[in-house]
């Protein structure tokens, strides 16, 4: 198993009664103000954390127990922007990069996710906490996991 699919059975094999504190289970995760960047540079970052996704959900899905819900990974197809969403139970966050004029523009947007100024997020390894957040803000099941 890999460390992020321990970390799901951890949360979903522990007694609800013992989670204690979201942040210190589910920190938010890293972001940073959104900027203009070359537009190689926008998409080179959206293809690394979009793939980074895919094999994360698909390692969140393969630990939770086959009655629970699942996470969902949906790609948005629009002709100046490249964006995914990630669900569960209803709950979801947007991860986009938008290309106008020669420069990119990333934002993340999304239940739990709300801020002032736009932002992104901080790069591929602020991924897992964002999946974590978001299930565990939906309700995260809880029973033994077999690992």
């Amino acid at each position: 198993m890999t460390p992020f699919m321990l970390r799901i059975a951890e949360l979903v094999g522990t007694d609800e009664s013992q989670l204690g504190e979201l942040d210190t289970l589910a920190p938010m995760p890293m972001t940073r103000i959104s900027q203009r960047i070359a537009t190689s540079t926008g998409a080179d970052r959206q293809v690394a954390i979009r793939s980074l996704a895919e094999q994360l959900v698909c390692e969140a899905n393969a630990v939770l127990a086959h009655a629970d819900d699942r996470l969902s990974l949906v790609d948005e197809t629009l002709p100046s922007e490249l964006a995914f969403a990630v669900g569960y139970r209803g709950r979801a966050a947007r991860v986009s990069m938008t290309f106008e004029d020669g420069t990119a523009y990333g934002r993340l947007v999304g239940d739990g996710f709300e801020a002032e100024l736009p932002h992104e997020l901080d790069g591929p390894d602020a991924l897992p906490d964002l999946l974590v957040r978001l299930m565990t803000q939906s309700g995260l099941p809880h029973h033994p996991v077999h690992i």
